[in-house]
């Protein structure tokens, strides 16, 4: 029998838990810019804490916004613009025309639903039914 060195062990799990470290809901959506400040997140499954957490990240880490700075949606799961044949929600840092709503949930569905640029990034954390 051949004696496996502990070093390559050691690499082998190191790198097994890193790729379990990113497989979280962060590569569940793509986050695209869309003029006028909206993003617009498309997930491969649809739950709401990915749309939050794609919209969270991208305005966390691409756009530089502070973790207080609100996040809205502007519109609930329709056809994608930015990915064709994709769904998407789109979000804002402004109340959208309808206003914002004064639900007490993390539901995408609901225009004018609110949660901070950081409480979006933390949804990302979150287990989902998906995976």
């Amino acid at each position: 029998m051949t004696r496996v060195p502990p070093f390559i062990i050691t690499a082998l799990l190191a790198s097994m838990t890193g790729a379990v470290a990113l497989a979280g809901n962060e590569s569940r959506s793509i986050a695209y810019s869309l003029p006028g400040g909206l993003i617009e997140v498309v997930a491969d499954f649809s739950e709401n804490s990915i749309y939050w957490c794609g919209a969270g990240d991208h305005a966390l880490n691409k756009m530089r916004k502070p973790g207080n700075q609100r996040l809205y949606v502007w519109k609930g799961p329709s056809p994608s613009i930015a990915q064709p044949g994709g769904r998407a929600v789109t979000f804002g840092f402004t109340p959208p025309p309808q206003g914002a709503s004064p639900a007490l949930t993390n539901d995408v569905g609901i225009i004018g639903n609110t949660l901070s640029v950081s409480q979006a990034k933390k949804t990302c954390d979150e287990r989902t039914s998906s995976g």
